[in-house]
Order: C-alpha cells, then structure tokens, then sequence
C-alpha cells in the first residue's frame, strides 16, 4: 500500500492530465460566438502595415475576446495577418496570427477553416495605411 506522500503525489498528477485534457478539448480558452460576416484581411509581412489594396474579403465563423476563424478557398500564405472589423466609418485594425488550418468541404468544394489569435491592436494610423502605425498589445 503506497503512503500518504505516493497518494497525494498521484492524485496531483491525476489532476494536471485531467486539467490538461480539458484545456486540448477547449484550446481557445474564451468562449467564441458565431460571427457569420464579411470582414477583410491582409497579409502581414515583416514590419510594415499592408496597404489598402492588399486587403480582402473573407467571411468570418466566428469570434471572441481572443481571437476568430474565417472560411477561404485558399490557406493563408502569412502566419501574420492584419484585420479589419467593424463597419465604415467604425474600424478597428488588429493583428492576428494563424494558429490552426483545416481543410474542409462546403457544397461539394475545398474550402479551409482558417483559426486565428489576436496579438495587438494597430492605432488609427494603420487605417489609413501608414506604415508608422504603432502597436499595443491586446489585453
């Protein structure tokens, strides 16, 4: 029969597998909601902000505090990318970095389901396409 010490060392461990299977079932951490709109992007690519012309229109899944996913008929060629939500005249500009790819079929075609993470929020520079936009870190 193992002691107190083997008993409390192997319940703690049983613990952290069951805490660390619970969080790879819900990898997000933060609820999303469905978010089925049209939104636009840009590649990201070293340290300058896209221009305007780089941006397109995807249509999102959905969203939360942390971050979104987006349908496409193309993966993503950045692992950094800029995006554009709201409505005219309310835009915010953040960037995002791809975090899961999934390949998947939609009437009968490939489509991607393409999971992304906020990681900043672009000031009102970036809108207008300025490439000494500065970045401070969504909370």
């Amino acid at each position: 029969m193992a002691d107190d010490g083997d008993s409390s060392f192997y319940k703690q461990v049983h613990r952290l597998i069951a805490t660390r299977l619970n969080e790879d079932v819900n990898r997000r951490g933060r609820e999303r909601r469905s978010y089925r709109c049209v939104q636009r992007l840009a590649p990201c690519t070293g340290e300058q902000v896209p221009s305007m012309s780089e941006f397109r229109e995807v249509v999102c899944q959905d969203l939360s505090a942390g971050g979104f996913s987006y349908i496409s008929s193309e993966a993503p060629d950045a692992e950094t990318l800029v995006v554009e939500l709201g409505k005219a005249p309310v835009l915010i500009y953040v960037t995002a970095c791809v975090v899961h790819v999934s390949e998947v079929l939609t009437e009968a075609e490939r489509q991607f389901l393409i999971g992304c993470r906020f990681t900043g929020r672009l000031g009102p520079l970036a809108a207008k396409g300025s490439q000494q936009a500065e970045k401070s870190l969504v909370g």
